[in-house]
């Protein structure tokens, strides 16, 4: 069953769909919008590389030469990870690098010169949505440099009667939720592959 977020994603997608397509712009104003964008805040440092972590996540933490306090976590819905000898540990909204000197801070009562490492294992805490005409609708991890024919692909490709001309994609920029409208056949023929665009957290793609 869908859960909330999914049936209000669907909604705006329903909304979309009687939409004018002439008044919606082409998702090749959004990569423009990207080209411009100065990378100034943690959040937007995450799309470029620097993975920020969230809960669901799980992690693999190993401290050299210290195989008893090394081991594999999951982000707890609080944010937190429990870690021998230190317990909780504050991960949500961190990097894995941030995450690891914050734990190698906390090791240094128990160990000289601790060495950490922590390393992304399962991305779960970034989602896209994918309604109307595909095969597979609903919601999936954005794993690193999801594009949007990826992610069709995860929902089991375009279905029956859908319109590969029309598709719209949905996204937050500064608070503002916009709408962009993606070519599908464009990108399939090679005719304009700019608009297989990166996806980005809480990206919702919508099939009419």
């Amino acid at each position: 069953m869908l859960n909330r977020t999914i049936a209000s994603s669907l909604l705006v997608g329903l909304v979309l769909l009687v939409s004018c397509a002439s008044n919606i712009p082409s998702v090749r104003t959004l990569t423009k919008y990207y080209e411009n964008e100065k990378a100034t805040d943690k959040i937007t440092a995450s799309y470029l590389g620097s993975y920020v972590i969230g809960p669901g996540d799980v992690l693999a933490v190993d401290v050299w030469r210290e195989a008893e306090l090394s081991k594999q976590v999951t982000v707890r819905l609080d944010g937190k990870i429990s870690l021998p000898l230190i317990n909780d540990v504050q991960a949500a909204e961190l990097t894995c690098e941030e995450l690891q000197s914050r734990i190698g801070e906390k090791y240094q009562d128990f160990i000289d010169v601790p060495s950490v490492s922590v390393t992304l294992l399962q991305s779960n805490s970034r989602k896209v949505y994918i309604l109307g005409k595909v095969n597979s609708p609903g919601e999936y991890p954005l794993h690193k440099d999801l594009t949007f024919l990826q992610a069709i692909s995860l929902a089991g490709g375009l279905g029956p009667w859908a319109d590969p001309s029309d598709i719209r994609i949905v996204r937050k920029i500064e608070g503002v939720e916009r709408t962009f409208r993606i070519d599908y056949d464009a990108i399939v023929t090679g005719k304009d592959l700019s608009q297989n665009v990166h996806l980005r957290p809480d990206d919702t793609i919508f099939v009419p």
